[in-house]
């Protein structure tokens, strides 16, 4: 499982922002080498710049919620697809305006249409 959140001051068009979700989506399915069904990719709208210091300006940044153990190399695929894809959505980038945070969550943190991850995987209805 992949929850991202992206927060940018990009102004991008309905084609951007769909070819972004489906681009990050699958750079982390592949990275993490998981169904693409269980990567979400929510996009917060576009901030105005008075909400923004000129540093934020041409900026996206990722936060990448998942299961702990993921490898070092995994995270290295992952950040390189996310940048590829946002490049392939966007165009390119200013150096230094793409970043990528990974929060990991143990399964007695996350829960699942009612249930707690761990509980789910005790009792057998856990389903990747």
């Amino acid at each position: 499982m992949a929850t991202m959140l992206a927060i940018t001051a990009l102004d991008l068009s309905r084609e951007q922002r769909e070819a972004l979700c489906a681009g990050v989506e699958q750079a982390a399915a592949d990275a993490f080498n998981i169904n693409v069904k269980i990567c979400e990719l929510m996009i917060l709208p576009t901030l105005p710049p008075e909400n923004y210091g000129p540093s934020v300006k041409d900026s996206i940044t990722y936060f990448i919620f998942t299961a702990p153990n993921k490898t070092d190399d995994q995270k290295r695929e992952l950040v390189k697809n996310v940048y590829k894809a946002t490049c392939d959505a966007v165009g390119e980038l200013p150096k230094n305006k793409c970043i990528v945070i990974f929060k990991e969550h143990a399964d007695n943190n996350v829960g699942v249409d009612g249930v707690l991850r761990v509980d789910a995987k005790k009792n057998g209805t856990f389903h990747v």
